[in-house]
């Protein structure tokens, strides 16, 4: 392979996974709970037990606060620091997939085609550049099951304690849950290979166990005997009872158990119209590639029959089985003969050109906040003339050599990062509480409180630099917390809010601003009034 080639792809990489990550807000929900999590943490020092607006937050374990806090301590107390973590893990992913399938098929075409199919997938990289677990718990897991593949294929001496290892911070990401893929993908291939019972003896490693417990058992048992409960809620009530739809509180999505088929084929875009190569049988193949495929496909079945078995769903969480989905379309597409000429790549890259050049110019024009009124006039007519493109390219890219098919099809998907940033900064409070944030601190309020909806407002915690008061708090994230430890200073009553702190702001979702307002004035504040209206909140005080 050429170095021009490595450098393009390297290129394509480095913009997908990193660019514009301190561009856009934290969005709201969890993005937002996260990052004010790891500021908590960073303030007060306390890193074993997560806080979340003065109350302990034990729904997940600690690690990608850990990572956000030592970010936001190198980098400041910024959207591009907490976002730069998941970017990070995706980045990292994406390396570890290049290496394991180069090493494999002995095939760099192969190892690349698959880190771009992962980085430039749209849903994956929308996901993969959020502030949430699933991305860096991808990660761990990824590096664990390659660890495993490496000891079962190559070196039965090395490999194994490193399977133990990631597992184990794969479990202090996103919980137990981590475990049970990691193990039951390993225990399906080995039933897929027959293997015989020394080799499930010589899996359970007691060295490697000892480092699962020296890693991830630590923090389980501080928590445990620094907050009462903690055991039930976590083991039980976090995790077999969210499995099981049983959950308290039922704060989460549920769906069919064909939940995720159709969104498989969303994640996938643009590369889903490469999946029924999928279903071509291959030719024979070497015994490493034979043994690798059963691999992937054991680990990628399991967690897409864990996750449709669970009674608790949401659209990111199969993001930890799609690594293996796009390793295997990888392979089979780089190998996929060509039967096309020099005609038809010049055709395929002026189409994926007049794609690409006018997709980038709106994205940098709508980045800098130019013409966005023009582009949204636009949006229609540029949807679809990218589909027609898109599509056009795409079938004569199935004709090209493999070492262009994949570069050619990921180069038009990068603008659309800029028009993605864009719309999140234009729809502003719409995503974010940023230009709530914004307000306030510049009308000199140092303190503020919110209404009931903590969740729909949880970067406003982030971006006010202090706890919220919460006021008639119908908060689920938080009610655990309330259970250990009332903090009268934090949650009041409407009645309270209104006796004791009525200059304070109140922000307040529009759907309960008809409530809000009479019963102020029913509690003695009859001078209040609106300073301030956004897209779906309104900022209460009083007008002098």
């Amino acid at each position: 392979m050429t170095m021009p080639y490595r450098l393009a792809a390297w290129l394509l990489i480095l913009f997908a996974c990193f660019y514009g990550i301190g561009a856009y807000p934290l969005l709201d929900d969890n993005e937002g709970l996260y990052a004010a999590i790891a500021r908590d943490m960073l303030n007060d020092g306390q890193y074993i037990i997560p806080h979340l607006n003065g109350l302990p937050y034990l729904e997940k374990p600690p690690m990608l606060y850990w990572l956000t806090a030592f970010s936001m301590s190198l980098f400041g107390m910024g959207s591009g620091a907490a976002h730069l973590i998941p970017a990070l893990a995706l980045f990292a992913t994406a390396c570890l997939m290049l290496h394991w399938v180069k090493s494999v098929s002995r095939s760099e075409t192969a190892g690349f085609a698959a880190t771009l199919m992962m980085v430039t997938s749209l849903p994956l990289l929308v996901i993969g550049r959020m502030l949430l677990c699933d991305m860096v718990m991808t990660f761990f897991l990824s590096a664990a099951l390659y660890c495993f593949y490496y000891w079962y294929s190559n070196d039965r001496q090395r490999g194994l304690p490193g399977y133990y290892g990631f597992l184990a911070l794969a479990v202090l990401t996103k919980g137990f849950v981590t475990l049970i893929l990691g193990g039951g993908s390993v225990l399906l291939f080995l039933l897929w290979q027959r293997s015989p019972v020394s080799v499930y003896r010589a899996c359970l490693s007691l060295p490697g166990l000892a480092l699962f417990l020296c890693i991830a058992a630590p923090w389980h048992i501080a928590a445990s005997l620094m907050e009462p409960g903690f055991a039930w809620f976590y083991f039980i009530n976090e995790h077999v009872l969210r499995f099981l739809n049983q959950r308290e509180p039922h704060d989460y999505y549920t769906g069919p158990i064909w939940y995720y088929l159709p969104r498989l084929l969303a994640y996938l875009l643009p590369w889903t119209l490469f999946l029924p190569l999928l279903a071509r049988k291959p030719s024979r193949l070497p015994k490493p590639q034979a043994a690798l495929q059963r691999f992937l496909w054991s680990w990628f079945l399991f967690c897409l029959l864990f996750f449709s078995l669970s009674g608790a769903k949401a659209n990111y969480y199969m993001i930890a089985g799609m690594p293996p989905l796009v390793m295997l379309l990888a392979m089979r597409t780089a190998f996929y003969p060509e039967s096309g000429n020099r005609l038809t790549a010049w055709i395929a890259t002026a189409c994926l050109s007049l794609l690409a050049i006018p997709l980038f110019a709106a994205g940098y024009a709508c980045h800098a906040g130019a013409a966005f009124a023009f582009c949204s006039l636009l949006s229609w007519p540029l949807a679809i003339t990218a589909g027609s493109f898109s599509l056009l390219a795409i079938l004569l890219c199935w004709r090209l050599p493999p070492r262009w098919r994949i570069p050619l099809i990921a180069s038009p998907i990068l603008p659309l990062l800029p028009l993605l940033i864009a719309g999140i900064n234009q729809s502003g409070d719409l995503v974010s509480q940023k230009p709530v944030g914004d307000y306030l601190q510049a009308s000199g309020y140092e303190r503020t409180a919110i209404y009931r909806e903590f969740e729909k407002l949880s970067a406003l915690a982030f971006y006010m630099q202090k706890p919220l008061i919460v006021v008639d708090s119908q908060s689920n994230d938080l009610l655990y917390g309330q259970h250990l430890r009332r903090a009268p200073e934090e949650f009041l009553s409407l009645q309270e809010w209104a006796e004791t702190s009525p200059r304070l702001p109140l922000v307040v979702v529009n759907k309960h601003m008809d409530t809000v307002l009479p019963l102020l004035k029913k509690f003695g504040v009859s001078n209040s009034c609106v300073l301030q209206r956004f897209e779906h909140v309104a900022v209460i005080g009083t007008c002098e």
